[in-house]
Order: C-alpha cells, then structure tokens, then sequence
C-alpha cells in the first residue's frame, strides 16, 4: 500500500466513524508499517520476510467514560459500524475515569519530513548485497556473522470529532551485526530514518575489527572501575532516566529518584540534555498521542534539571503546559522524552582511552532493568567486547561483567564526554543521540562465565 493510499484509508475510516455518533466523541488512531527485512546467521540467509499492518483504533468517550476497539486499516464499512457499536457498548458499562479530558480541537503542527525514498525502496537484492558483504569480509577472517538488515515505512494519525487531524509517515533503516569468532564477538549496529546517513561499510569493518581483538578474554575481578562507555552503552542509562526521571507524572507521584529537584543541579555540570523531535538525525513526530504539538524540550541544562515532559492530565494538576509527549489514551503512565539528545562534549572516544590509567572500555550492554527505583540502580551485563585499558592502552579482553550502577552516580561521575554523537537504539527505549562518556567509579557487582 503506498503512501496516498494509507493516508486516504485512514481519513475514510476516521470520517464513517465520525458519521456514526450519537452523543459520543470519537477518536481514530493510526499505527502503520511496512517492513521488509533480511535475517542471516552462520555467514547464511536464513529468513526474508515483508509484513504489512495497518492498526487502527476506536475510542469513543461521554463525560468521563470511555472505550477502546481495535479493527485494521483495510476494513469495511460493515466493519466499522460494528466496532463503533461495540465501542459504544463499553462505554455504557464502565466507570467514571477521573483522569479523561475533553477531546482536543483543531491543532497546527510543525513540519517534520522523514521520509526518504531511497530507504523505502530498498530492494531484496540491496539487502542481500549488503549482507554479502559481511559473509565475505568475515569469512576472510575465519569468523561467523549475524544479524540483520531491515527498510521500513511507518505512519501515525490522529483524528477526532471536533476537527483534529494529525498525520506523519516516515521512513527507517536498520542495520545490526554481530560477529563472533571462536571465544568471543564483535558488534555494530547503524539505525536512521535515511540510508544515507548510515555506512554499513563501517560497522561491518568495527564489528570484525571487535571480535578478532575480542578473542580469548581474560577473567578480571569484580569492583569499581574507570569506564569508557560507548553511545550505545551510555544509551540504556538515558533511556531509564527518560522514562523515569525526566516523567512528570513520576514526579507529581512521588516515584522518581529526581523528585522535588526541578531547578537544582542533580548530574555533572557537563551534562546538557534535550528532547528534540525536530533534530534532523532523529525520526521525530510532531504531535504526541493526545494530538498535543511536541516541543523541543530542554530537560538538563550544565547538570541542572530544567523541565520535565508532561501529557495533558498530568500538566492540569501541576498547573503547567503539556509538552507533547503523551501517550495513547487512555493511559496512566505519563509522558516520556522519545527524541532524546545529549549534547557533545571535546573529547574523541582515542582521547579518553589515552587519558585512563586503569579501566575498562564496554562496547555495550545486554539484559538492562532497574534493580531499586528510588536511585534508579540499574543492572546487567556487558557484551560484545569489555577491555581492560592499562596505561591509556587497550590491552586485552576480558570476560564479561554484571554491573549493578546507580544512574544518578553515572551521570554526577563524568570525567568527559565526546565530540561526536552516534543515534543508537536502548533497551525498553527508541533510543537516543548522543556521545561516548567517560566515567568513574562505576560498580561491576560480579563476574560471569560469558566470555563474548
């Protein structure tokens, strides 16, 4: 299905649905994609899929209830009126929901074009060629591959009964290899909404140049250590804060670690954080799920928490603007930055390897969640490459560590930050853009057996 005709069956089904009230509002929402992607394992292609779905929602809402029904893109008139009656029939039964507002009207968005032909349209052989590509580059080293290479098309949209309609589409491209050699492995992984601003080249190159260094790693002790934690590893730490330090709603409950801190310094002063849907590196939306215009948001400025991101409800009873980073309704959650930027710094990831005496340097982690909210600790385990650094050297691999690290810790023990800014993707997260770090004093709770 192409673009227009996504558009246009979103639009027809958003007006019969409007057709069918009585004494209801309704709300339409879109989630669309279309993906094609090309698994390999073993240095083999092992799967080609391409799959298409054009989830639609129907909430209709009387004073302070509300119901939710599910049908598809595709269907018919007979379809519709019958989820609409069902929706209907939901609201009729259910309890009064404090925390339902009034439907919004009519919005202006900003512009926010992320859709790239090039990306779309890439075909089954490109993707192949691409894979190729690793098998030979590996095979010439005597290692095995993994991983996959994924073009998608998505489109969101928003429409309701007092005239708000909100739509985007966009583009993405996936690119994540893994690379393994007899004792240990290598990663890369390259994501943006244009294939041009990826270089698969690169990462196949990284990812061979870690696993052949990452062979035959060393058992090393438990305990703190100076690290270099590369975009990706850093990733999953601002992904957590996001969702639960940066969270209005988390603070108005009284469950994030930050608060009753707003305006006062809470991480390192060389840390600056936004959340910027309009950052051309990132595939940003400019509207959230109440169809409220997503602002650029300044959350951490010199280590001083700034602001927070917030939905309607949650806005009315902090008596401040909502900031257009709400979820689907209904939804008790909260508001959550998905653009997040972290600004750079002046140091290039050679220079902090170059200034650690004693270190390690983590390509990135696995298997992440919080283990104690209240300092938002969070554990798990390194992956892919941890080397010990010695004298402002990398100087061997060494099996992989659990850690267990308060994120308030991690971002108050920055020695520096780097200059250049990778999109990565995070656990439980979208991802982020944002540089390497430097950090000491970061706490490794156990040794494991897991050497790659």
């Amino acid at each position: 299905m192409n673009r227009e005709q996504v558009q246009n069956n979103f639009k027809r089904i958003s007006d019969k649905v409007f057709s069918l009230l009585d004494g209801f509002d309704a709300e339409v929402s879109l989630n669309f994609s279309d993906s094609a992607l090309t698994r390999f394992a073993n240095n083999v292609i092992h799967q080609n899929v391409v799959v298409s779905n054009g989830a639609l929602s129907i909430r209709l809402q009387r004073g302070k209830k509300d119901g939710k029904v599910a049908i598809n893109l595709f269907s018919d008139d007979g379809t519709i009126a019958k989820a609409v009656q069902k929706a209907r029939e939901i609201v009729e039964h259910s309890s009064d929901n404090d925390e339902i507002l009034p439907m919004l009207g009519m919005q202006k968005y900003d512009e926010i074009a992320r859709f790239c032909t090039e990306t779309s349209e890439i075909s089954p052989e490109k993707r192949v060629n691409i894979v190729s590509n690793v098998v030979s580059a590996c095979e010439k080293e005597n290692l095995s591959s993994a991983g996959i290479v994924e073009n998608s098309t998505s489109a969101l949209g928003l429409a309701n009964s007092n005239g708000l309609f909100a739509y985007w589409d966009g583009t993405n491209f996936e690119f994540s290899l893994t690379v393994e050699g007899k004792t240990g492995t290598g990663w890369a992984e390259s994501i943006n909404w244009s294939i041009g601003k990826t270089n698969p080249q690169s990462d196949i190159a990284d990812a061979i140049d870690i696993a052949k260094r990452n062979q035959n790693p060393r058992d090393i002790k438990s305990g703190q250590y100076t690290v270099v934690l590369t975009p990706a590893a850093v990733a999953d730490f601002i992904s957590f804060m996001s969702i639960y330090g940066f969270n209005a709603r988390m603070h108005l409950e009284g469950q994030s670690l930050l608060t009753g801190k707003l305006g006062q310094k809470v991480f390192d002063d060389k840390l600056t954080i936004v959340d910027d849907a309009y950052n051309e590196n990132l595939s940003g939306i400019p509207f959230d799920f109440e169809g409220v215009p997503r602002r650029k948001v300044e959350l951490v400025k010199n280590g001083i928490l700034t602001n927070l991101v917030a939905d309607r409800w949650t806005a009315q009873k902090m008596n401040i603007e909502p900031t257009g980073h709400g979820l689907p309704q209904p939804n008790r959650w909260g508001a959550i930055p998905l653009n997040v930027v972290i600004e750079p710094g002046e140091t290039s990831l050679k220079d902090m390897v170059k200034s650690v005496k004693n270190g390690l340097l983590v390509t990135h982690f696995h298997y992440t969640n919080v283990s104690e909210l209240t300092k938002l600790t969070i554990t798990g385990m390194t992956r892919d490459g941890l080397f010990a650094i010695e004298n402002g050297e990398i100087a061997y691999p060494v099996k992989n560590l659990r850690f267990t690290q308060s994120t308030l810790d991690t971002f108050n023990n920055i020695i520096a930050i780097g200059k250049k800014q990778k999109l990565v993707s995070g656990f439980f997260f979208g991802g982020a853009y944002t540089p390497a770090m430097l950090v000491e004093k970061f706490n490794f709770s156990s040794a494991t057996e897991f050497g790659g």
